[in-house]
């Protein structure tokens, strides 16, 4: 015998329910406000927070960083060497231990103060200067990374506002930078490139992301949820048999497009040319004005160090499709296409230092020593980011050269 389901019930249940939804908000309110432990357990913790001139900073309130948001044990009053730069230098995928300046800092046993984090450039670099030069350092190092540090030094001069006195003086190079943004803004097409195309699909649903967005900011219980469920995946993954190569290759076959996946007998990685060829392609005026902006950074970085009698040292980080070009038999166009374009990219990048008797070191040679060798320095999956075998080669590179200093 079926009970009949009337409107009286239907009403009563769903505000028992609401009510139930109601009092464990609240309860998870209160308990994240007693320990902000749980709090950040529930919410997260966002990896940046805003920064008025750069846009954004790491969030202090991240494990393993201080309370600058940078990624140290703690911020001391005075270090002997501070290295800025991007990802490749923060250590992106890999342990804090591993990455190159904490490496470095081992090597020279002398300390090292790491001021780098993804997305950053030279020209971040150069608006951190004081803030560098605060801690009074003896060795400033900067990490020149062409991956995207083009992308980004035109990105924040001419987008973001930055550094206004970086912008050409050209009037033609002004009017064909203004035509090229109005037809496709640079970071569009570069954000387009590194999510694979995945923009439009984001557009597609506006209204579910802005309620998630709103649930994620706003709710405990959402948060708790949330958390539960990427704790299940996390453990389902983790028992599956399948090995990072094979889950590496899946994704480059879903995102053929995009990716180039590579194997012989030593080594396997996935190239990403469309990505890097977006953020390199100097044919490009916004491209090319960023590789001037950033040289011209360098440049008053390397002069403010001399000022105060200071060492200063450029250490050049290629692209892991530069590495390994050697090692691959079948060159796509776009690969073909994306080194031409960083072996001249480099090719002024070290004319423009040694004319003004900037010191540097290349990390190709270095990282390029390491496959001859059978190491591989890089990730297997699409990541372009070095592993701890090549931050171990950055760091061995930068200490010798140091160490010839001394």
């Amino acid at each position: 015998m079926f009970m009949k389901i009337t409107w009286k019930t239907i009403i009563f249940t769903f505000i028992t329910f609401s009510l139930v939804l109601v009092f464990l908000e609240f309860s998870l309110i209160f308990t994240s406000f007693l320990s902000p432990r749980i709090n950040q357990v529930l919410i997260g913790v966002s990896p940046t927070v805003p920064d008025d001139r750069l846009g954004h900073r790491p969030n202090p309130e991240l494990p393993g960083h201080d309370s600058k948001g940078f990624r140290n044990v703690s911020v001391p009053k005075e270090v002997k060497i501070v290295a800025l730069g991007d990802s490749q230098t923060y250590g992106t995928g890999v342990e804090p231990k591993d990455a190159w300046p904490r490496q470095l800092e081992y090597l020279m046993k002398k300390s090292v103060y790491s001021m780098a984090y993804g997305g950053y450039g030279p020209t971040d670099s150069l608006i951190l200067w004081e803030e560098a030069a605060s801690l009074n350092p003896d060795i400033y190092i900067e990490a020149f990374y062409s991956g995207n540090d083009l992308f980004d030094s035109f990105d924040i001069v001419y987008n973001r506002g930055q550094l206004p006195e970086l912008k050409t003086v050209n009037k033609n190079i002004e009017i064909i930078v203004k035509k090229a943004e109005s037809e496709e803004p640079i970071a569009q097409s570069v954000s387009r490139m590194y999510r694979m195309g995945r923009g439009k699909e984001l557009k597609s649903k506006p209204g579910i992301f802005q309620v998630r967005r709103f649930l994620s900011n706003n709710s405990k219980l959402y948060g708790l949820l949330r958390r539960a469920k990427n704790e299940l995946l996390r453990r389902l993954s983790a028992t599956k048999t399948e090995s990072e190569w094979e889950r590496a290759k899946k994704f480059a076959k879903e995102n053929s497009d995009y990716c180039q996946i590579f194997a012989n007998d030593q080594f396997k990685t996935i190239f990403t040319p469309e990505y890097r060829l977006s953020a390199l392609n100097l044919r490009d005026s916004r491209i090319s004005e960023g590789h001037r902006i950033s040289l011209e950074a360098i440049r008053s970085m390397s002069e403010r160090a001399a000022k105060d009698n200071k060492q200063f040292l450029v250490v050049l980080i290629p692209t892991k499709e530069l590495v390994f070009k050697n090692f691959v038999k079948e060159l796509s166009s776009t690969y073909i296409d994306l080194i031409q374009n960083e072996v001249k990219m480099w090719k002024t990048t070290k004319e423009f230092l040694k004319n003004r008797d900037i010191e540097f070191v290349d990390a190709l040679p270095s990282l390029r020593e390491q496959l001859t060798i059978g190491i591989q320095p890089y990730q297997v999956s699409h990541d372009g980011h070095p592993n701890k075998h090549g931050h171990k080669s950055i760091a061995r590179l930068v200490y010798t050269k140091l160490k010839t200093r001394q």
